[in-house]
């Protein structure tokens, strides 16, 4: 923070003896790296109005070089505050000058930020195309920091799409680059990236020594979005392991900063949270009440993947309050999106919801289908928590269809996992084990025992 803070200081006496000279250019420079330090500590109102100012000089000048820079840092606070037409207009208009002035660098970043874009959008496609158009400028020319960002930015998009091996290795790539050139605001980055593909893995210890690692950071030198982001991760990760008191307490936190910067993409993220914790409390109309405010931002914002997120979230309460009609058209809405976007992981989600409902209203087959769906996906990307989740629901399906060795076989592979991960859900599978043993009587229960004992 001090380091930001000396940067700041100096930027603005340059400012200030630019004025004073009546130096147009030189106000526009300083302009515009007083607009990127603030837009980096998450004051995107004071980020916003240096940019513009800084566009409106160099227009004035026409200095082109300045007038896409300007342009640039427009886009990324549009982008920052989920203003997603407007960031891909401005960065657009960058990329355009850029190609104008033959700057190759200029490119390359412009390429990035309008995959930043694509990918808050849920277009993965897109997102990839310009990333790795960026990455291939950025190893041509030898930029480090360029070829870093783009092995974090593709990691994002193989994690978004469900492939966690390939994108933890990608963003370990990165890690070792920031490392090397010792980028805080890199290294702070690509800990909570690491931090959430260890949750999205079912490791919380790895997960929160991470978002730990990337709040430190975040706190260190300033950046109040970044801290922000490392309390919905960090609630994230207790929420997982069962601790709802803990997980609300952040989730506050960060909405707190995200409202007063007016980061809007993490104020619905933070409302989503918050409406998993009441859910989890069994408050189904709080629970609803944030799980609507987060799908209304998502909408407003073009944020598809949010908007599948939150349906899936809506589907889910609606699922806990019996109405089994509105939790299948918020379920398949959620899945429809995950299919669309190409998003994996969301689509063995919405297969496991919409499991649930078919198995809740006495469709045991087509329920196994949908579980079985999501097992393979979860196998495939690595998705430990998600194989638990599925084999406790096959487990659920053959004991219902009175299928007790297969139903007490798939209870204790589901077990054996969320013992590993030390997950809350352990009670929920011993209980199913408890209910296995009441149905099928305490003779036939020893008799299998001992079956499985002789085979073992």
């Amino acid at each position: 923070m001090n380091e930001d803070n000396r940067a700041l200081e100096i930027h603005l006496k340059t400012l200030e003896t630019s004025e004073e000279k009546g130096d147009l250019a030189g106000i526009s420079r300083s302009c515009n790296l007083i607009g990127i330090l603030h837009q980096k500590r998450g004051d995107y109102d004071a980020a916003l109005e240096s940019s513009l100012r800084a566009l409106e000089i160099a227009e004035k000048i026409r200095d082109i070089a300045e007038v896409s820079t300007s342009y640039q840092n427009i886009g990324i606070v549009h982008q920052k505050r989920g203003d997603y037409d407007a960031a891909l207009e401005f960065s657009h208009k960058a990329l355009g000058l850029c190609e104008e002035l033959r700057d190759v660098a200029g490119i390359s970043k412009s390429y990035n930020q309008i995959g930043i874009v694509h990918q808050n959008r849920g277009d993965y496609v897109w997102a990839l195309e310009f990333y790795h158009k960026a990455l291939e400028i950025s190893e041509k020319i030898e930029d480090v920091a360029g070829i870093s960002r783009g092995y974090q930015n593709i990691g994002i998009v193989h994690q978004k799409r469900g492939d966690y091996d390939k994108a933890l290795e990608l963003s370990l790539k990165a890690l070792e680059l920031h490392e090397k050139g010792e980028d805080f605001y890199g290294i702070l980055r690509i800990y909570g990236q690491i931090g959430l593909l260890h949750k999205l893995k079912g490791d919380n210890d790895k997960a929160l020594e991470f978002s730990h690692k990337a709040l430190e950071i975040a706190e260190k030198i300033g950046d109040v979005a970044g801290i922000s982001k490392s309390y919905n991760q960090i609630g994230i990760v207790h929420q997982n392991r069962g601790d709802n008191d803990t997980a609300l307490e952040f989730y506050q936190k960060a909405l707190e900063i995200s409202e007063k910067i007016g980061d809007i993409p993490e104020v619905s993220m933070s409302y989503h949270q918050i409406g998993i914790v009441h859910q989890n409390r069994g408050d189904h109309d709080k629970a609803l009440e944030f799980s609507h405010k987060a799908l209304g931002i998502a909408e407003k914002i073009g944020d598809v993947a949010g908007i599948s997120r939150s349906c899936h979230q809506i589907g889910i309460v609606h699922q806990n309050r019996g109405d089994h009609d509105k939790a299948l058209e918020f379920s398949h809405k959620a899945l429809g999106i995950a299919e669309k976007i190409g998003d994996v992981a969301g689509i063995s989600r919405s297969c496991h919801q919409i499991g649930i409902i078919h198995q809740e209203s006495g469709d045991y087959d087509r329920a196994l289908e949908l579980y079985q769906k999501a097992l393979a996906i979860a196998k495939k990307v690595g998705d430990i928590a998600g194989v638990a989740s599925s084999m406790g629901m096959i487990g659920k399906v053959m004991h219902m269809k009175k299928q007790y060795k297969d139903a007490f076989i798939d209870y204790l592979i589901s077990l054996d996992i969320f013992e590993q991960l030390g997950s809350p859900n352990i009670d929920i599978v011993n209980r199913l084990i408890t209910d296995l043993t009441k149905d099928m009587g305490e003779e036939e229960f020893e008799r299998l025992l001992e079956e499985l004992k002789t085979h073992s």
